[in-house]
């Protein structure tokens, strides 16, 4: 499995799409400028230049962030894929042996759910030390729900030599929640200006 890169390892000047969207910007403020200064062309034909040239821009905007977010969204799947939750109850197990792992896991939530958040490290530990699954997936659902970060980053930094998981898992998840409205995202992919001459004009 091909591990997905952290999207926020790499600075915005130096991001494939977000250079994308600057140049499609760049571009688009040159064409403009050239439509608008052809003696030629009749104020309704600059228009109509001006509406290709802008649908086409606003395209290249929304498609390099949609990469953007392809590829924020591969790396949170990864990253969720990393920390075991519920009963982890095979597909092809037995009506019996579902019903023992479910009551195992069951037994084991509630304990992690009773256990103070200084017990529930040396709990962990058991639980790896004597292949205790039910436990560890217990634990780690608990921690998770209870926002107890401590716990899911130094079992994932252990586990997986990944550090910083919550942080990072809570980056991404601010960036694909909060749309084109802040930071980097709005400097470079915020919806293009519609030029003054295709107001209150249809624009594919």
């Amino acid at each position: 499995m091909t591990v997905p890169e952290n999207p926020f390892a790499t600075h915005p000047n130096d991001d494939p799409d977000h250079l994308a969207a600057r140049q499609s910007r760049a571009a688009f403020a040159t064409r403009a400028d050239e439509i608008r200064a052809n003696p030629q062309w009749s104020d309704s034909y600059k228009a109509e230049q001006l509406a290709t040239a802008y649908g086409e821009h606003a395209a290249e905007i929304a498609a390099a962030y949609e990469r953007v977010n392809e590829r924020r969204r591969a790396r949170l799947a990864y990253l969720d894929s990393l920390v075991p939750s519920g009963p982890g109850i095979p597909d092809d197990a037995s009506a019996a042996d579902r019903a023992v792992l479910m009551a195992a896991f069951r037994g084991a939530l509630e304990q992690a759910r009773t256990a103070s958040r200084e017990q529930r490290p040396q709990l962990l530990a058991e639980a790896a030390r004597y292949g205790d699954d039910s436990m560890q997936r217990a634990l780690l659902q608990h921690a998770s729900e209870a926002g107890d970060a401590h716990l899911v980053d130094g079992w994932v930094a252990e586990k997986h030599g990944l550090r910083g998981y919550s942080d990072e898992r809570r980056s991404l998840r601010n960036a694909l929640d909060g749309g084109r409205g802040s930071g980097w995202d709005y400097k470079d992919f915020h919806t293009p200006q519609l030029p003054p001459e295709l107001r209150g004009r249809p624009v594919a």
